[in-house]
């Protein structure tokens, strides 16, 4: 006897699935890590816009305005807080309207229909509008909006 053993087909087996999951172990590290190291990769660079004041805006009212891409964002007083929403619907990018009677957002072109906070209540949207983040700093209002990169040729 040399002291040396057959490898098995079990023991092949059992090498394989322990040396996988040691990879899979380290690949996750591996991304944790680089998340950790590096941090300001994940997020998309967001820019503060002014809009207006707060007593330019009554409650209940809103006010509408272009964002750096083009877009079109109602900004509503609901009393409570100020709203930030696109006005393109997540269906087929339509522009939806404010109904006022009815108080819900409501896109033309399928019958959609989304509540003042923007979610979906009826019709064939399959997410809620886009929101934006509201700040309120000595009653000037701002909103956090997705940097606009374009190529300088």
């Amino acid at each position: 006897m040399t002291g040396k053993k057959d490898l098995t087909r079990r023991n092949f087996f059992s090498y394989v699935f322990m040396g996988s999951s040691l990879l899979a172990g380290l690949s996750l590290l591996t991304y944790y890590m680089m998340q950790y190291l590096f941090p300001s990769a994940n997020k998309k660079p967001t820019r503060k816009v002014y809009i207006t004041t707060t007593d330019k805006i009554a409650s209940g009212k809103s006010f509408k305005f272009k964002d750096l891409k083009g877009g079109n964002i109602t900004v509503t007083n609901t009393g409570k807080e100020f709203i930030a929403l696109s006005t393109k619907c997540t269906h087929l990018g339509c522009q939806v309207f404010w109904k006022k009677d009815a108080k819900v957002f409501y896109c033309p072109c399928h019958e959609g229909y989304f509540s003042p906070k923007g979610e979906v209540m009826k019709g064939p949207p399959p997410k809620p509008l886009d929101s934006y983040k509201v700040e309120v700093i000595d009653k000037a209002i701002y909103i956090h909006i997705d940097e606009v990169f374009r190529d300088r040729a």
